[in-house]
């Protein structure tokens, strides 16, 4: 059903994205810094997000969310609870399509590929402000985080930054994706610099049915607080 679908695409819009679409250079040489440290700083940092661009991509199948790939633009102006648009590549069984969206006044607007419109309320815990902002989805991950581990310093385009491994407990991550209902294992990239930005998530979900794979999920965020055009 289209508003399912939709409401999803608005979830994902506001997580912020998979594969930044950089290359990127591993140096575990050096010293490196307490994991925990450098996550409970990220997660400081997020305090001030206002703005961000992300890709978003899903490598298998989580129960309620038909996402191969999204990507845009969410910030916290231009509207009540925030603005996005993007673009989504959504699959559900057999049937695989596209849409162009806008988030904007609490209403969620899609266009098909076959040029076809569709305007459906947007759930409330699914804006952009329910997931960017201080208490939001993305401040959520970081400090539900648990057992760190800083495993080596990472370049992602220009970008120098530390690379975490640490646990998502159940109960964090199914607060931010319903469809996950176990523990999972999950990766951050802070940056190297004083500012500890977010640049990187990446998950693995542990399959559901014996003999299947798992799950990844990778989220890139880029343009931080960087101006942004709403829609």
């Amino acid at each position: 059903m289209l508003r399912r679908r939709s409401a999803i695409a608005v979830l994902v819009a506001g997580l912020v994205g998979l594969l930044s679409g950089c290359t990127s250079s591993a140096d575990s040489g050096a010293q490196l810094p307490d994991g925990a440290a450098l996550v409970s700083a990220s997660a400081e940092a997020l305090t001030q997000l206002h703005s961000v661009r992300f890709k978003l991509g899903v490598s298998g199948t989580i129960p309620g969310l038909p996402i191969r790939q999204i990507d845009g633009d969410a910030t916290l102006t231009g509207s009540p609870n925030g603005t996005a648009k993007g673009h989504a590549d959504m699959q559900e069984a057999i049937d695989r399509f596209q849409v162009d969206y806008v988030l904007k006044d609490g209403k969620l607007f899609l266009t098909r590929t076959d040029g076809t419109h569709e305007e459906v309320p947007a759930q409330p815990e699914y804006l952009p402000s329910a997931l960017l902002e201080a208490s939001g989805g993305l401040h959520r991950l970081l400090t539900g985080a648990t057992t760190f581990k800083t495993e080596v310093k990472e370049k992602l385009g220009d970008v120098a930054t530390y690379r975490v491994a640490a646990k998502l407990p159940k109960a964090v991550i199914s607060s931010v994706i319903p469809g996950i209902q176990s523990d999972v294992d999950v990766k951050f990239w802070v940056e190297q610099a004083d500012s500890r930005r977010l640049m990187r998530v990446w998950m693995q979900v542990p399959p559901i049915v014996a003999n299947e794979g798992a799950v990844m999920l990778e989220l890139a965020l880029s343009n931080l607080n960087e101006p942004v055009s709403t829609p």
